[in-house]
């Protein structure tokens, strides 16, 4: 049994799969099959030290722009520790 899970581990209990990681950043992708989209979210370094969070529908709707999707206070928890992990602060 394992003591401590591991961040991307939380984000597999909540339905996430990360599809990359790079020193460009990480990425997860959960399919809504109830709404038939796939949720994005990619956690980017940025050389200003400003580090950001984008959370989007996966591709592009019909006007050719990609929706924001919310995060749930859980989710955001989590971007933070993998913010800190990739050594982000």
């Amino acid at each position: 049994m394992k003591l401590f899970k591991s961040v991307d581990e939380k984000f597999e209990e909540l339905g996430f799969k990360k599809t990359e990681q790079t020193e460009y950043g990480a990425y997860y992708e959960k399919e809504i099959t109830e709404y038939k989209y796939v949720h994005a979210i990619d956690i980017l370094p940025k050389a200003s030290g400003n580090h950001i969070v984008i959370s989007s529908q996966k591709g592009v709707n019909k006007d050719g722009f990609s929706n924001a999707v919310g995060l749930t206070k859980q989710e955001m928890k989590l971007c933070v520790k993998k913010m800190k992990e990739m050594g982000l602060r």
